[in-house]
């Protein structure tokens, strides 16, 4: 039965995971969050040689699966020379410029758990560096001792609910893969067939490098349908608050049909419940979906309108993403349901039911060309 998940657990797991802070290659802490999350739900995880989460709930005989994949990373910064208390960090991921060209607070990690200190980042210089997708480095003045490979994120609330609105220091992509997590919550009651996979991807903002690397591995069949979870930038045709996007492509690829036809089943289904969907083109960043898509794979993707996505609004200093609780649910109930149309290998009900065109209309056509 198509129906919403629980409000308050959504916002418990959601927190539970944007709480975490995480930057490209030090997922470490996001991907610990993700694992405690599947496990209270009763779903044990794996990890792979990259680091990377997979879990898989099934039930039935389903004709195919499908396959869900979250990035675990948000874009951040990563020190690359110390001396003492101040030295240079390597932005990693895209922020917008204009808010680097001033100073601002972050906090800095270490992957060996120790604690965190506060830090302020300035002397923004324009640097290109591949293959790491950096795009220049700041100097970094910290409250305690700097080493190399220490990182930092924006110092921003990790979480806060204003009414529908969730603010997040990482709506993109924690928000995604708590949306994930309670899609396979969802399928516990669901008596139909399924077999739902999801991969919790790393290094997606430096390159789509987790995803690439899954997809050169094998772990995700090739069978399955491959949806892209991610909080994308909210767009005029595509709002936040009017229900989860079906994404029919991104900045630089489009997607495949195939792969969107179990979202569009699911659309029509849940339409009938009265709960809202979207479908759109997306062009404010590139997902996972561009990777698998031109991998081989059929692929789709479906998105949370994101504001002040990559943590940029109008204002001249870095803000909270911003996700509605309501887009959060509307995308666990699509995702439950297009698990369930991907199983019956369903059609959407305008498409007509003959797979050949009848043959009285054909010999209608036929007459009127005479």
């Amino acid at each position: 039965m198509v129906k919403l998940p629980d409000a308050e657990r959504c916002v418990a797991t959601v927190r539970a995971i944007a709480s975490a802070p995480t930057i490209p290659m030090h997922e470490q802490r996001a991907l610990a969050a993700i694992r405690a999350e599947l496990l209270r739900i009763g779903v044990t995880p794996t990890t792979d040689r990259w680091g990377q989460v997979h879990a898989r709930v099934a039930s039935g005989e389903p004709s195919r699966p499908l396959a869900l994949v979250a990035h675990t990373d948000h874009p951040g910064f990563e020190v690359v020379e110390a001396k003492g208390t101040t030295g240079r960090a390597r932005v990693r991921g895209g922020l917008q410029p204009r808010l680097l060209a001033r100073p601002f607070a972050v906090v800095v990690h270490h992957d060996d758990g120790r604690a965190p200190v506060h830090a302020v980042l300035d002397d923004y210089v324009a640097a290109p560096e591949l293959p790491n997708t950096s795009q220049g480095h700041l100097r970094i003045a910290a409250e305690g001792a700097l080493e190399p490979g220490m990182w930092a994120v924006l110092d921003l609330p990790a979480f806060a609910r204003e009414g529908d609105e969730l603010r997040l220091r990482a709506a993109d992509d924690l928000a995604g893969c708590a949306l994930a997590v309670e899609t396979l919550a969802a399928l516990a009651s669901e008596t139909r067939a399924y077999d739902v996979r999801v991969l919790f991807s790393r290094a997606e903002e430096t390159g789509l490098f987790g995803a690439r690397l899954a997809a050169g591995d094998g772990s995700i069949p090739r069978e399955a349908f491959v949806v892209s979870i991610e909080a994308s930038r909210e767009l005029p045709h595509a709002q936040a608050g009017a229900g989860a996007v079906v994404r029919t492509g991104d900045l630089m690829n489009t997607f495949s049909n195939e792969a969107e036809r179990a979202l569009r089943v699911a659309q029509e289904r849940l339409a009938l419940t009265g709960i809202r969907t979207q479908r759109a083109l997306l062009t404010g960043g590139t997902c996972e979906a561009s990777a698998f898509v031109r991998l081989g794979w059929l692929a789709t993707g479906i998105a949370l309108p994101n504001l002040n996505y990559h943590n940029a609004g109008a204002a001249d200093h870095f803000l909270p993403e911003i996700v509605r609780l309501s887009d959060v649910r509307s995308g666990v109930a699509l995702l439950a349901e297009a698990a369930v149309a991907t199983a019956e290998d369903a059609v959407e009900s305008w498409w007509p039911g003959e797979e050949v065109v009848p043959d009285e209309i054909r010999d209608r056509m036929e007459r009127l060309t005479d």
